[in-house]
């Protein structure tokens, strides 16, 4: 007796657990991206609001930053690079840092954020806001 197709996803992902990635994208474009820091909360900024991109290196890492109009996001780890057409593209759906123990889990190629920092800029009400620790 053969297996269903249900059955068959099912017992591919019984054997081999999704890993949850720190970068997330999509085949076509995206209206909104989330981010997430292990360490706090999560934000959600719609693309559409995007001004400026960069892509620069850290020593060993990568960093990736994208300026908002009153939103300042920095990601860095390995990896991110590869990512940047996506990222030019709006394809990108969420950000997301994890603590080094989970490195192990992704493959060598794979995305790794260390760092995911949202900085407050100035809200459109409330004044400039100030930086704190990551």
């Amino acid at each position: 007796m053969s297996l269903s197709i249900s059955q068959q996803i099912a017992a591919k992902y019984l054997n081999n657990p999704q890993v949850i990635q720190c970068v997330e994208k999509d085949y076509h474009e995206v209206s909104m991206i989330t981010l997430c820091s292990w360490q706090e909360g999560e934000w959600i900024l719609p693309w559409s609001r995007l001004d400026a991109m960069r892509v620069s290196d850290v020593n060993d890492l990568e960093r990736i930053e994208l300026f908002f109009p009153n939103h300042h996001v920095i990601a860095v780890g390995e990896n991110l690079r590869q990512f940047a057409e996506a990222f030019r593209e709006c394809r990108i759906t969420c950000l997301r840092s994890m603590p080094t123990a989970h490195r192990a889990s992704l493959e060598p190629t794979g995305a790794f954020i260390t760092q995911l920092e949202v900085r407050l800029l100035a809200g459109p009400k409330s004044g400039p806001a100030t930086d704190g620790p990551l």
